[in-house]
């Protein structure tokens, strides 16, 4: 029994061997193709082909090591040999520019050799070496021999920030080969006063010439997803924008709040509250404010559809007044559930003459959300609904889809009244006397806790 094993380990020994040598006379292939395809100008990676192979090795294997092990041992081979095959690459392109880039002054004249060479050789022979070595580092300028590998490398650059810093920290994060030669040809092309503030990606292979021109154009290529919340102004969405894309939240409101841009669009307000529809969106870095505005608001159109219009027709409202009734059940409704029956407490209201009594208007009007004070209901502005008489001038908020759905098919009810019951919902009422008390019950509940 103990001969038997040693035999099998010795033949498992010389197997290790052969499966040695054969990695690496395959991993000698790999660059080989690596050279063709350099030469051809091809993509190293190549998924279609590593699919292929595989599949090979899987319809191959007569067990039994099972197919998903097969599969497992030669995605690692395939790994190592794109990643030889990247560094082989990278090797050649910039093997001799970097040898260019370190020849010494000193070495020129040792290769020059002044004792056998006159003094005009000797200058023409220094001056040639100068232009080869000025040639060379402009190819490899040009040449794209950097590598981000996996979802790439982004490169950020705020608003205002020197040029000489930029360059200072696109060398320090390697994304160059040169930082001298960088700065001296963005300067010979102009570039110090175009660089753009933005986000920008770089994927696979590139140049430091790409970079130039990348971070020159302006440009961002780099999609940020950007979620909307229901319920925010203008002004609280301008803030978003501007924290994740760089967009000028001041330029930002002043498009939306403007009466030209809400005409040009056909909105039928005199201004964009309301109407910037809120979801996920995905932009790029540095984005237009104007171009975000127009996105937002065809998002609304697309859910605003005919059927939802002529719903609108039918109620005896506009599409203007359903979405500022929208935007005051959004202000008010933490369930779901109570967003039409909030809804049919205002249009209840407004079918008697009754002040809608909003406190969210109120909140709208001072510009920020707190606890309001009795002196607050007094405040002068068109946006006061405890003093002024029907809906506001415009939406307070940019209300979602089930708030819009809410005001377009609110429930059928005598409520006139609601106030909050501790946990995120309310108790209604059709009187005022059963109002009082609700109200007196919902002091007490605070008491308690």
């Amino acid at each position: 029994m103990h001969d038997n094993m040693k035999w099998l380990r010795k033949r498992i020994d010389r197997l290790d061997k052969r499966i040695v040598k054969l990695l690496n006379q395959r991993a000698g292939y790999a660059d080989e193709i690596g050279k063709i395809k350099e030469k051809l100008g091809i993509e190293v990676y190549s998924p279609e082909r590593e699919k292929q192979v595989i599949e090979n090795v899987s319809k191959n294997n007569p067990g039994p090591l099972t197919d998903e092990a097969v599969q497992r041992l030669y995605e690692r081979i395939i790994d190592e040999s794109r990643r030889l095959e990247h560094e082989s690459s990278e090797e050649r392109r910039s093997s001799f520019a970097d040898y260019a880039r370190k020849l010494k002054f000193k070495d020129i004249l040792r290769l020059a050799n002044p004792l056998t060479m006159d003094k005009k050789n000797l200058k023409r022979f220094i001056v040639g070496i100068i232009i080869f070595i000025v040639l060379v580092s402009l190819i490899a300028f040009f040449v794209p021999y950097h590598y981000a590998s996996g979802t790439g490398t982004v490169l950020t650059i705020d608003r205002g920030t020197p040029a000489d810093v930029v360059y200072s920290d696109i060398a320090r994060r390697r994304l160059i080969s040169d930082g001298f030669l960088f700065k001296i040809l963005a300067k010979t092309f102009g570039v110090d006063h175009r660089i753009q503030a933005g986000k920008y990606l770089f994927e696979g292979l590139y140049s430091d010439y790409d970079v130039l021109r990348t971070i020159s154009s302006g440009k961002s290529n780099l999609l940020v997803p950007v979620t909307i919340p229901p319920g925010l102004t203008v002004r609280q969405i301008a803030g978003i924008y501007h924290r994740k894309l760089g967009v000028d939240s001041v330029e930002f409101t002043r498009e939306a709040l403007g009466d030209s841009l809400a005409a040009l669009l056909s909105i039928p307000s005199t201004n964009l509250e309301g109407y910037l529809f809120p979801q996920t969106y995905d932009f790029y870095y540095g984005t237009d404010a104007g171009e975000i505005i127009r996105r937002m608001v065809g998002e609304f159109n697309g859910f605003f559809n005919d059927s939802l219009k002529l719903r609108a027709h039918e109620t005896g409202y506009s599409i203007n007044e359903i979405m500022e009734m929208a935007s005051i059940v959004e202000a008010e409704a933490r369930v779901d559930s109570e967003r039409a029956t909030i809804a049919s407490v205002y249009y209840n209201r407004l079918r008697l003459g009754m002040p809608l009594d909003a406190d969210p208007t109120i909140e709208y009007a001072l510009n920020e959300h707190r606890r309001l004070y009795f002196k607050d209901l007094k405040i002068e502005s068109p946006f006061n609904t405890y003093t002024h008489a029907g809906l506001p001038p415009t939406p307070i908020c940019n209300p979602s889809g089930k708030s819009i759905l809410a005001a377009l098919y609110p429930d059928t009810t005598r409520y006139l009244y609601f106030v909050a019951n501790g946990s995120g919902g309310h108790r209604f009422s059709v009187t005022f006397g059963q109002h009082k008390r609700e109200i007196r019950e919902y002091r007490r509940s605070l008491m308690r806790e």
